[in-house]
C-alpha cells in the first residue's frame, strides 16, 4: 500500500504530479491512499509514504482537457475523498475508457461532476457577494476584503478579480489563503490575519446609503432573495445590515407608495 502526502491547498498541482508518478508506475487506485496535511486517513498496512514534489517530478501523462478541467474544479471541493475519487477517474481514463467523463450514468463521473458543480457555484458566489473595504497602506488606498468559502475556490475567481479590478490595489482573505494584487503582481500567502480587514470604510457608508433609496419594498420575495443570497454570506456584506428593517418595513413603505401615487 502507497501513502501519497498532499501538502498544498487545494493541492491540484501535487495531485497532479503524484497521479502521474503513480499512473506511470500501473498503481491501481485500492493500492493508494491520498491524505492531506489536515486530513490523514489511517493506513494500517501501508509501507511507504510519500509526499509530492511537483518541481522533482518529469513524469508526462496527456489527457483530454476537458477531463483534467474537470478534475481540477473537483480538486478545489473540501471533501477529503477528492484525491482519491480524481485518481480512480483518471485511473479508468487510461487504462479502461478515454471518455469515461461522457458515462453521466458513472458512480464515479456522478460524483465528480456534483463535486465540480458545487466548486463552481461556490466561485461564483465569492465574485457577487465579496465586499472590498479601504484601508491606507504604506501611505497608498488599498481595498481588502474578508470572504469564507464553503471550498478552495479563491484560485478559480482570481484572473476574474484581476481583470476586474486590475487598477485597483487589493487583498481577498479566506481562511486558508489571501491573495495581494498591486496591480502589477499577484501574491499568495497562506492562512492570512482577518483583523486587518476594517469594519467599515468611507465608500460602504456611501454604498449603504444609496442601496437604502433603491430599495423597493413593493418586489421585495423573502424566499427568492434567501435562495440566491443565503444568510451564512450576510456577515461579509455590509448592505445586509438593513435587510431586516427594510423587509419589517416593507409593507408600510408599499403602502405609502402606493398612496403617494394615487394622490398624484
Amino acid at each position: 500500500m502507497k501513502t501519497i502526502t498532499i501538502t498544498s491547498v487545494p493541492g491540484f498541482d501535487e495531485w497532479r504530479e503524484g497521479a502521474r508518478k503513480c499512473i506511470a508506475e500501473r498503481i491501481p487506485p485500492e493500492h493508494i491512499i491520498w491524505q492531506s496535511a489536515h486530513t490523514v486517513q489511517d493506513d494500517l498496512f501501508g509501507d511507504s509514504e510519500e509526499k509530492c514534489d511537483s518541481k522533482n517530478s518529469q513524469s508526462k501523462l496527456s489527457i483530454p482537457k476537458p477531463t483534467l478541467m474537470l478534475l481540477k474544479y473537483a480538486l478545489c471541493h473540501n471533501s477529503e475523498h477528492r484525491f482519491a475519487l480524481c485518481y480512480r477517474v483518471l485511473w479508468r481514463v487510461v487504462f479502461e475508457n478515454k471518455h469515461l467523463i461522457q458515462m453521466k450514468t458513472d458512480d464515479d463521473i456522478i460524483q465528480l461532476f456534483a463535486m465540480a458543480k458545487a466548486v463552481k457555484r461556490d466561485a461564483y458566489k465569492m465574485s457577487a457577494f465579496l465586499r472590498f473595504r479601504e484601508i491606507n497602506l504604506e501611505g497608498q488606498e488599498h481595498f481588502v476584503a474578508w470572504y469564507e468559502p464553503e471550498h478552495f475556490s479563491l484560485e478559480i475567481k482570481l484572473n476574474f478579480f484581476q481583470t476586474r479590478f486590475k487598477n485597483m490595489r487589493w487583498s481577498i482573505l479566506t481562511p486558508y489563503r489571501a491573495a495581494h494584487w498591486d496591480t502589477q503582481t499577484l501574491v499568495l500567502e497562506d492562512n492570512p490575519d482577518s483583523s486587518v480587514v476594517p469594519d467599515d470604510d468611507r465608500i460602504e457608508r456611501y454604498w449603504l446609503t444609496y442601496y437604502a433609496n433603491i430599495f423597493n419594498p413593493a418586489r421585495i420575495k423573502t424566499n427568492a432573495m434567501l435562495n440566491q443570497m443565503p444568510k451564512k454570506y450576510w456577515k461579509n456584506m455590509p448592505e445586509t445590515s438593513l435587510i431586516d428593517d427594510m423587509i419589517k418595513q416593507s409593507d408600510a413603505r408599499a403602502r405609502k407608495m402606493i398612496s403617494d401615487g394615487n394622490n398624484h
